[in-house]
């Protein structure tokens, strides 16, 4: 069965076509969508595209922004036509009918005889460049550089090869093979003949001479000589002499791409040849241009959507806060616009506080997506009232059930009126606590193995933060960061740093002293580059309680 084809843009970029390969697609920005769309005013599950016997049916799931269809607002289920426009935020889709059967290999006649031997531009006199011709040049690179489509392009690499100032006959791009060389090349683009005419046949003796320099060459015939193999040429008269000229483009170990230009035999010079080289060149970098061009375009969306996932994750980190006694702020900074460290603390409906610090295996956007879905996870627990140990065993459930991947995990429950802690530490690194005067101890935690590789025992151990004492969450981001000289900070240089920090404190409140540990690894690090995500939670302990 043919199927059709789901195109997807933004703007005048092609973000994306789709194989449609089901009778119904899911749109929206949740990550379990057919067709994930990441906008700010895309809805989670924002339409659906359903096939209804030949056609399609778009329909509106309550999303927050609507759907246009050609420019109008739906209401209801709205048939569409292939090439209509279906409008989701800032994304222009538009179903395409199922692609047609690829075209049938144009195959060039090739004859034998009648052109002279070719030659090389080193074999022939030094050609005479006149200012009209690079004129024209110049004007033709502007044409390609303006022209987007790789066909338009062709036509007019053609085009000039048969206009008023290069005389051609004929112009065809070809693809000749390498390993055969006596075999009948295939035309790559619609031959451009001077006067809508049938293409000529093509010297195979030029092309193998092509074939074996992997330079431009020339060949002229002699009026009144032998059956030229350049025939069919309205503009030629009957018995004048013809010329050829063969460039190559590009190719691989198994083919090779070449302009044939066919020419009356008084254009076969040296001029000709430099001129026809001189444009496949222009051709060539324009093709670069284009190339680079569109990669940079892509570049620039991924870029723009790896901004969006980074404000995305940010937002995740909850703001600095105050709950009793206790004073909380958040330190977060992904070493590649977004990462798999996630850091979070909100206070349950007994009063108490959970905080949770995670490190995802990875990094970049498939971490990122992994610690968006444990966030969740985190929160809807938090919001039944789970207890620690059944709020782990959620998690590490819910990773071997939908992610290939495993996850550290310090976590605590604290109760900020008395102080009192319960932790548990699956493979993270451990949680400190510093006294005001920088004395330093570690979190009394279960400890086991990282979550989502198998089910495993789950207890928790009992601590105290007791007044003026920090505790301290942080991911091993902090204790692997290498400064210039490829030195690492380790768990002596975290501990020092909070010791020496906590010390000095004063009346500092939490959120100073997140930006006085950010400003001690910065110093470390110099000029390197982070290799890892940072994050890290402080916890305060007012001395009056």
């Amino acid at each position: 069965m043919a199927h059709d084809w789901l195109q997807i843009r933004r703007g005048a970029q092609l973000v994306s076509n789709i194989r449609v390969a089901s009778d119904r697609l899911v749109l929206g920005r949740a990550p379990d969508c057919d067709v994930v769309l990441n906008g700010n005013g895309v809805s989670r599950q924002h339409a659906e595209i359903e096939r209804q016997g030949d056609g399609w049916v778009v329909r509106d799931l309550g999303s927050r922004n609507g759907v246009l269809v050609q420019g109008e607002k739906i209401a209801g289920p709205r048939k569409v036509a292939p090439g209509e426009s279906i409008v989701i935020d800032v994304f222009e889709l538009s179903l395409r009918a199922a692609a047609p059967p690829p075209e049938p290999r144009r195959v060039v006649q090739v004859a034998d005889g009648g052109l002279g031997p070719a030659r090389t531009m080193q074999q022939l006199a030094a050609p005479k460049i006149e200012a009209k011709h690079l004129s024209t040049l110049l004007s033709f690179s502007g044409d390609l550089l303006a022209a987007a489509a790789a066909t338009q392009r062709q036509r007019i690499l053609g085009e000039l090869m048969i206009g008023p100032q290069m005389h051609g006959t004929a112009a065809l791009l070809l693809r000749l093979r390498r390993r055969d060389p006596a075999a009948a090349p295939e035309a790559i683009a619609e031959p451009i003949v001077a006067g809508g005419g049938e293409p000529p046949h093509i010297s195979r003796s030029l092309l193998q001479a092509l074939l074996a320099g992997d330079a431009a060459v020339l060949a002229t015939s002699q009026a009144g000589g032998p059956r030229s193999d350049v025939v069919k040429l309205s503009s030629v008269p009957a018995g004048a002499s013809a010329a050829a000229v063969a460039v190559p483009l590009r190719g691989g170990p198994d083919h090779l791409d070449a302009l044939y230009v066919t020419l009356p035999g008084l254009y076969g010079t040296a001029e000709w040849l430099a001129l026809a080289t001189m444009a496949c060149a222009l051709y060539l970098q324009a093709e670069d241009v284009w190339v680079a061009r569109e990669a940079a375009q892509q570049q620039a969306l991924f870029a723009e959507e790896l901004r969006r996932a980074h404000d995305v994750q940010v937002g995740l980190v909850p703001r600095d806060f105050v709950v009793g006694k206790i004073d909380i702020a958040f330190g977060f900074e992904p070493s590649k616009g977004v990462g798999g460290d996630y850091v979070d603390a909100l206070a349950m409906a007994d009063g108490r506080v959970l905080l949770v610090a995670m490190d995802v295996a990875g990094k970049g956007l498939d971490a990122a997506l992994v610690a968006s879905g444990l966030h969740t996870t985190v929160h809807v627990c938090a919001a039944h009232g789970l207890p620690l140990g059944a709020m782990v065993r959620t998690l590490n459930n819910y990773l071997m059930a939908t992610w290939a991947t495993s996850v550290t995990m310090a976590a605590c429950i604290l109760d900020p009126r008395t102080g009192v802690i319960e932790a548990i530490n699956c493979s993270h690194p451990n949680p400190l606590i510093v006294g005001p005067r920088g004395q330093v101890r570690e979190l009394a935690a279960f400890e086991t193995i990282p979550l989502g590789l198998t089910e495993f025992e789950i207890k928790t151990r009992a601590d105290r933060l007791r007044p003026g004492e920090l505790l301290a969450f942080y991911s091993d981001g902090l204790s692997e960061l290498y400064d210039e000289q490829d030195r690492m900070f380790g768990v002596d240089g975290v501990t020092r740093a909070l010791a020496a920090i906590a010390a000095a404190r004063g009346d500092a409140r939490a959120p100073a002293l997140v930006a006085e540990v950010h400003a001690r690894l910065a110093a470390f690090r110099g000029r390197a580059q982070p290799s890892d995500d940072v994050s890290f939670i402080l916890a305060l302990a007012s001395e009056a309680r």
